[in-house]
């Protein structure tokens, strides 16, 4: 008798490791697959940051003779305004994005450069001929929207760039 129990004991203790053993291998293979998303996660945010401000570098480095020329209220030079907008524009759409962005990512982020390289273009063209401050608003407005949507699809703020373009 004493034989038979501890028969089924040493049974009872293989058939429990053995089960935990499993469990052990599912929860290592599912902690593969969060480290490894993590890291496309921390990599995803890295270049969508860079990218951000190297807008915003792009921006910053012509802006001034646009703003001066806003702030004069037409006593600027006019053609060095829209000639710095234009170019704004021209460097915008010359930005580079990583291949390691997935492909949706990728797409959204180009077409967010485009919208603000049209918001560029129509300051530029409202600078010249005077034209309605709506087409202006709407392309800035266009950006935010497209630039939020794709930051927010990677889990982050939406981005402003508001006082970037002032």
């Amino acid at each position: 008798m004493k034989k038979w129990i501890f028969s089924l004991i040493l049974v009872f203790i293989i058939v429990l490791s053995a089960c935990t053993e499993e469990s052990n291998k599912v929860d290592n293979a599912d902690s593969e697959k969060v480290a490894e998303n993590a890291d496309q996660s921390g990599e995803t945010v890295t270049v969508l940051m860079n990218i951000q401000m190297e807008m915003i570098q792009t921006i910053r480095t012509h802006l001034e003779p646009v703003t001066a020329y806003e702030r004069s209220e037409g006593d600027g030079d006019l053609k060095v305004a829209v000639k710095a907008s234009n170019r704004i524009a021209n460097e915008l759409r010359g930005i580079e994005i990583p291949e390691s962005l997935n492909d949706s990512l990728q797409t959204d982020m180009k077409d967010s450069i485009e919208l603000l390289a049209i918001y560029f273009e129509e300051r530029a063209a409202t600078l010249a001929d005077g034209s309605d401050l709506e087409e202006m608003d709407a392309a800035l407005q266009n950006f935010h929207e497209k630039i939020g949507a794709t930051f927010e699809t990677a889990g982050l703020h939406a981005p402003n760039f508001e006082k970037d373009v002032q």
